[in-house]
């Protein structure tokens, strides 16, 4: 693994602020080569939401496995490269910004796609060369779990040292915010981990930045968010919302008012959600009788309402369930939820006791606040 050095490092923070004009338009050119492709369509999502809702893209066809794509472009942005079409499953992230961007990779290892060229997605591989061999070997540690039992020794030093794992790669990105407040990338590892700071840490990262950092697309979501955590605050009232259960029928939060109450947020298509079902359907058979009730928020648009459907009776989520199913996510943004699953214990005077808990966490939780009855 090669490791940067204090020059480079400067060398960003310095050239960083350039990426973040909302002025003049600026050229870009992305020269790609990635063996496999062939002939195929290669998609660039300059925006995901554009007019009408419409997402943005340029699309060009490669000629044996190389692409060019030139447009123009104001700011740096977070987007993707999609291959094969609209609806291809085959993509990967890189930034949008002015300058020339480097792409080489493979159709069947698009996880390892090198992007360099410009500022930040040079900035990108300098953490992704200490970061991905970390997740890789996280991941090849996982496998052995599956035939371990939760309470062996061996289990438990497998988790452990997968957490030191997360915990160093966390510790590394959040170094690299203090060190590069200039630079989109910070904006960037500030929104992937805005639920899991403590929110007066993310505060101070966030107020660390310049106003063009705070101002671009993910520094924007950002401050958002850390606006509502501060809004959901443990020990803050929870906001009451009205929404629609899968008939149609109106859902009140209020409307659960002196229970202990768990406002879960989901998506059918989210698999940590899904994975969550089992715990939530013990912790609710178990004290559904002791004050005790959940109501899932549902992320979900309208065109997955039957999987949304369905998906509630697989799991057998027999409690309340709520959506807008229009993909506003206005419920969601309130709780500055980002990403799911999330979850807030209520009390029964509406105040909120705890969030993100799962498991056995939540469980303790619960028995030390129905204790108090």
């Amino acid at each position: 693994m090669k490791k940067f050095s204090f020059i480079l490092f400067l060398f960003f923070g310095l050239l960083s602020l350039s990426s973040f004009s909302q002025g003049k338009e600026k050229d870009f050119t992305i020269n790609g080569t990635i063996k496999g492709l062939g002939n195929d369509s290669v998609i660039v999502y300059k925006k995901f939401n554009g007019k009408d809702n419409k997402p943005e893209v340029i699309v060009v066809m490669a000629n044996n496995d190389r692409f060019t794509i030139k447009g123009k472009i104001n700011s740096t942005k977070s987007t993707s490269i999609n291959l094969g079409g609209l609806k291809s499953q085959k993509s990967f992230p890189f930034y949008l910004e002015p300058g020339i961007i480097k792409v080489s990779g493979q159709m069947d290892e698009l996880s390892n796609v090198e992007i360099t060229g410009t500022i930040t997605n040079d900035e990108n591989t300098v953490v992704r060369n200490f970061t991905d061999p970390i997740y890789k070997r996280a991941v090849e540690m996982r496998e052995p779990l599956k035939n371990l039992s939760e309470e062996s020794v061996e289990y438990k030093r497998i988790s452990k040292s997968m957490e030191e794992k997360r915990d160093s790669v966390d510790a590394y990105k959040i170094e690299f915010v203090k060190k590069h407040p200039n630079s989109f990338l910070s904006a960037s590892i500030l929104y992937v981990r805005q639920n899991r700071l403590p929110i007066e840490e993310l505060e101070a990262l966030y107020n660390t930045l310049p106003k063009q950092v705070q101002e671009s697309d993910m520094g924007i979501t950002v401050g958002k968010t850390i606006a509502a955590r501060k809004f959901v605050a443990v020990g803050n009232y929870a906001p009451d919302f009205t929404s629609k259960d899968t008939s149609g029928n109106p859902v009140k939060l209020s409307d659960f008012k002196g229970k202990y109450v768990l406002l879960e947020f989901w998506a059918q298509w989210c698999v940590p959600c899904r994975a969550e079902h089992p715990n939530l359907v013990a912790l609710y058979e178990k004290y559904k009788d002791k004050g005790f009730t959940i109501l899932q928020y549902s992320t979900d648009v309208l065109s997955a309402a039957d999987k949304w459907k369905a998906a509630i009776v697989k799991d057998k989520l027999t409690w309340a369930q709520a959506s807008e199913l229009n993909g506003e996510e206005k419920i969601s943004k309130m709780y500055g939820v980002q990403p799911i699953p999330d979850g807030f214990l209520i009390g029964p005077d509406g105040k909120i006791l705890a969030r993100g808990l799962r498991g056995k966490d939540l469980e303790d939780k619960l028995i030390e606040v129905l204790a108090q009855k």
